[in-house]
């Protein structure tokens, strides 16, 4: 490696330190010769750096230079005079392809080893001019703007700058202003307690706070404000900055959209009510209705399922009472009618009560095998009906209440007996799910319409000739307390297929 001259050691460090610098940087020796320049050198004058070092910086500046032995050199006084005003000054300059321009130079003296030396600093005058107008036309949109801006001291809290928006709204001047602190116009807080308000951007733990706040004016009147304050420096000291927006009209239009919108709840909580109130006297006047047409109907059946009976009861009753000496056995014939009608009527009050008066379902586990056979053979069921029983293996006992389902089996399968008045085949059946036994009741008789499927449950439709058409009714009711389901397939000549799914007792509800 070549040895380094120690006297140009100072002039490659000055121009490694200001390589990435924005102003163009030269170091002179004492006569004014070149000695480094950096890349923002080549970029403001068009010279490359080979050009420039070895030249005099007369030849950039020619304002410091003077004829010397046949060309132009610097002369060292203007340039030492030059370090001595210190914030620089302006100078004209020349680049490569001789187009002067001015520029802000500002020259410091250097002494390394007894020798004598400059660092000249130099920045495009335009871009200074561009920068300072740049600073004006936004200090004037600060200044004019409606948005209320204000520069306060970090350390003590005063104003330091009011925009013309703060000062006009709150009816003071700036020197005014300038005795001041927020809490002067800020009924809400104390020294304090903006003082812990700022904290967090003093720690550097928010870049920015924001927050809704009170303003009062010289006057005394106040202003509702929303308050962005961010942590800055102003002529090199910590200020805070805040931008504050007077949104007095826009909470007075969100009061006043709330309030609207409160007086629109409460007519529509008020047209609900009203409008439920008509419903509910349109249902009362429905369910009266309803109420007459199912007494109609409970009459008219009461009134066919009884009067039939009785008119036997009278018959046998007016024989007993005007035969003159009638035989033993025709005495007992009518008695044994009066007592086969008597428990006709019986019956039909007491399916009417089992439909109004349905007790509750005392759920345990029930083996069903059983107590469907039980249910079957308890029914005189003709000799041209044929019983096949279909039963999965290993079926498990259902919640169920015992005396209620017997019912409902008894009502299935005395069901599906009228249905075959020709005889047929009753299957008795079960299919086990992983909750559920679904106990099927199927026979081969005549079969249900199907427009009349889906209102054979209801309460007194029925296609029979006689009978009020409650035993379907009671029977779903019963298997829904026992919270089971009653489905029901049929079809015209082929037969019906009544299902109860009751929930297995194996099984622990979730």
């Amino acid at each position: 490696m070549e040895p380094i001259d120690e006297i140009d050691l100072p002039f490659q460090t000055l121009a490694a330190i200001h390589e990435s610098a924005v102003d163009a940087i030269l170091s002179v020796d004492e006569l004014g010769v070149i000695k480094t320049v950096n890349p923002a050198t080549e970029i403001l004058f068009g010279y490359t750096k080979t050009e420039l070092v070895g030249e005099n910086v007369s030849m950039l500046i020619p304002s410091v230079g003077c004829e010397q032995a046949g060309r132009l050199s610097a002369r060292v006084d203007e340039l030492r005079s030059l370090a001595k005003i210190g914030v620089g000054t302006e100078l004209t300059a020349r680049n490569k392809g001789g187009t002067s321009f001015s520029v802000h130079v500002a020259v410091s003296e250097l002494l390394v080893n007894g020798r004598e030396g400059f660092a000249v600093f130099m920045r495009d005058h335009a871009c200074i001019k561009r920068f300072e107008e740049q600073q004006e036309s936004l200090g004037r949109i600060i200044e004019e703007s409606l948005n209320e801006t204000y520069i306060l001291d970090a350390s003590d809290l005063h104003f330091v700058l009011v925009n013309l928006g703060a000062r006009k709204n709150l009816g003071y001047s700036l020197s005014e202003l300038a005795e001041m602190t927020p809490v002067d116009i800020n009924p809400k807080f104390s020294l304090a307690g903006f003082q812990e308000l700022v904290k967090p951007l003093l720690q550097g733990l928010n870049e920015s706070l924001q927050f809704e706040t009170e303003h009062v004016r010289k006057d005394g009147t106040t202003y509702e404000v929303v308050v962005n304050l961010q942590l800055s420096s102003f002529r090199s000291r910590s200020v805070f900055v805040a931008t504050v927006l007077d949104v007095t009209e826009l909470k007075l239009a969100e009061r006043r959209a709330h309030q609207h919108q409160n007086e629109m709840q409460d007519e529509l909580k008020r047209q609900v009510a009203l409008k439920t109130e008509e419903l509910r006297c349109a249902q009362d006047e429905l369910m009266r209705s309803e109420k007459f047409s199912t007494l109609g109907k409970v009459a008219g059946g009461i009134a066919h399922e009884i009067r039939n009976p009785l008119n036997a009861v009278k018959t046998s009753a007016y024989f007993l009472l005007n035969a003159k000496n009638p035989s033993t056995e025709k005495v007992r014939e009518h008695l044994e009618r009066i007592d086969r009608q008597v428990s006709t009527v019986d019956n039909v009050i007491t399916a009417l009560a089992d439909v109004a008066i349905m007790p509750e379902a005392n759920l345990c586990p029930v083996a069903i095998e059983p107590l469907l056979r039980t249910v079957i053979s308890s029914l005189r069921l003709p000799e041209n009906l044929d019983v096949v029983f279909l039963f999965e293996e290993g079926m498990p006992e259902v919640m169920i209440d015992e005396r209620q389902i017997a019912i409902a089996f008894r009502n299935l399968i005395r069901n599906a007996r009228d249905a075959m008045p020709d005889g047929g085949v009753l299957t008795v059946g079960s299919k086990v799910s992983a909750l559920q036994v679904v106990f099927s009741i199927k026979d081969s008789g005549v079969g249900i319409a199907s427009e009349n499927l889906k209102d054979i449950i209801e309460p007194l439709f029925t296609t029979k000739a006689r009978g009020m058409g409650l035993g379907l009714s009671i029977t779903r009711a019963i298997v829904e307390k026992n919270q089971g389901s009653l489905s029901v397939d049929s079809q015209l000549g082929v037969g019906s297929d009544f299902r109860i799914s009751l929930n297995r007792g194996d099984v622990k509800k979730v």
